[in-house]
C-alpha cells in the first residue's frame, strides 16, 4: 500500500512540475491550451493512432528478429510478451514491464521449446533491441543532418584523455581477469556467460541486426509521421531534420524515467523542442499531450486484444473438457 501511494505521489507531482515549467517557460495564455486541443479533427487523430500502431508493429518485429533460432519463439508469442510489457511500463510502475518482457520470453514447461533457455540470454536479448534503437534514431538523425544547415561545435582534445584511456585499459584487463578466473569456479557464472553469449548472437550475425536496424527507424519514421500528422492537423508544418530532432529531444527527455508513463516529462520534452522550431507554444503542448494519448490508448487496445484473445482459448479448453468429464461420469 506504501509503494502505491508512493508512486501515485511521485505521479502528480511530476507532472505538477511539468505544467510549472510549462507555464513559465512558455507563457501560454489563459485558455490557449485547450483550444488548440479542440481543433483537432477525429480524421487526423485516427490517422496518428494508425502510426502509433505501426510503430509498436515495428518494436515488435525487431525484438523477434534479434531472439536466437534455437530459442523458436514465435511472433505472437513476442508480440505478446512485449504487448504487456508496454502497457505495463506505461500504467505501472517504472521499469516493471521490462522485467514482465523478460519472464514471458523465458523457457517455461514447453515441450516444443519455442521460448529461450536462459533468463540472462533473453535479458540480453533485449539490451541488444535498446541498442538497435539507438542506432536506428542516430542514423536518422544523422540523414537529417545533412540535410540540415546546422554548424556543428568543434570539439577540444581533453589533456588528460591518454591517462583516461590508459585507465579504461587497465580496468579491462582487471576485470577480464578477475571474472573470467572465476569462471571455472562458479558454475553460476558460466550459465551467465553462456545465456549472455546466446543473446548476443545477433551481434555476431549481420543480417539480423541490420534486420533490426531496419525495423527501428521504421519505428523512429512512424513516431515521426505521427507527430507530422498532428502538426499537419493544427495548421502548420516542420520540415524532415526538425521532426527528428523533436523525436530525438523527446527520447533524450524520457531516456531516464521519472513518473509512470513518462506522464508529464514527455509532453514537456516534446512541447519545448516543438516551441524551438517555431511551433506555437500552446499548439506545441496540445500536439505533445495528443501524440502521446495516441501511444499510451493503442498499447492499452493491443493489451486487451491479446488478453480476450486469451480468454476465448481458455474458455475454448474448458468447453471442450466438459463434455468429456459428462461422459465418464
Amino acid at each position: 500500500m506504501k509503494n502505491k501511494l508512493t508512486l501515485i505521489v511521485v505521479t502528480f507531482l511530476v507532472i505538477g512540475i511539468s505544467v510549472i515549467f510549462i507555464s513559465k517557460t512558455m507563457h501560454l495564455e489563459q485558455g490557449a491550451y485547450f483550444n488548440a486541443i479542440a481543433k483537432f479533427q477525429l480524421t487526423y487523430c485516427l490517422a496518428a493512432f494508425a502510426a502509433a500502431l505501426f510503430q509498436t508493429i515495428f518494436q515488435i518485429n525487431r525484438l523477434w528478429v534479434l531472439f536466437p533460432k534455437e530459442a523458436r519463439l514465435k511472433w505472437t508469442h513476442t508480440a505478446r510478451a512485449f504487448t504487456y510489457g508496454q502497457f505495463l511500463n506505461t500504467f505501472g510502475p517504472n521499469g516493471a514491464g521490462d522485467v514482465l518482457k523478460v519472464v514471458l520470453t523465458r523457457k517455461h514447461e514447453d515441450k516444443k521449446g519455442r521460448q529461450v533457455e536462459a533468463s540472462e540470454s533473453s535479458a540480453i536479448v533485449f539490451v541488444v533491441d535498446k541498442l538497435a534503437d539507438v542506432g536506428s534514431i542516430i542514423l536518422l538523425a544523422l540523414i537529417a543532418l545533412s540535410q540540415a544547415p546546422i554548424a556543428l561545435p568543434e570539439i577540444k582534445w581533453n589533456e588528460h584523455v591518454r591517462l583516461v584511456l590508459l585507465g579504461a585499459i587497465i580496468l579491462s584487463i582487471v576485470f577480464y581477469t578477475l571474472f573470467f578466473g572465476f569462471r571455472k569456479r562458479s558454475g553460476a557464472i558460466a550459465q551467465w556467460i553462456e545465456g549472455f553469449k546466446v543473446g548476443l548472437q545477433a551481434l555476431r550475425e549481420p543480417k539480423r541486426f541490420s534486420s533490426a536496424l531496419l525495423m527501428g527507424a521504421g519505428n523512429s519514421l512512424s513516431k515521426v509521421i505521427a507527430l507530422h500528422i498532428l502538426c499537419v492537423a493544427l495548421g502548420f508544418s516542420l520540415s524532415y531534420p526538425e521532426l527528428v530532432f523533436s523525436i530525438l529531444i523527446l527520447n533524450l527527455g524520457i531516456s531516464v524515467p521519472i513518473s509512470p508513463g513518462n506522464l508529464g516529462v514527455y509532453e514537456a520534452s516534446l512541447a519545448f523542442a516543438l516551441s524551438k522550431f517555431g511551433a506555437p507554444m500552446a499548439e506545441s503542448l496540445a500536439i505533445a499531450t495528443v501524440h502521446h494519448a495516441c501511444q499510451m490508448i493503442e498499447i492499452a487496445v493491443l493489451a486487451l486484444l491479446f488478453w480476450l484473445h486469451e480468454r476465448w482459448q481458455d474458455w475454448q479448453r474448458e468447453s471442450k473438457v466438459q463434455p468429456v468429464t459428462q461422459i465418464s461420469k
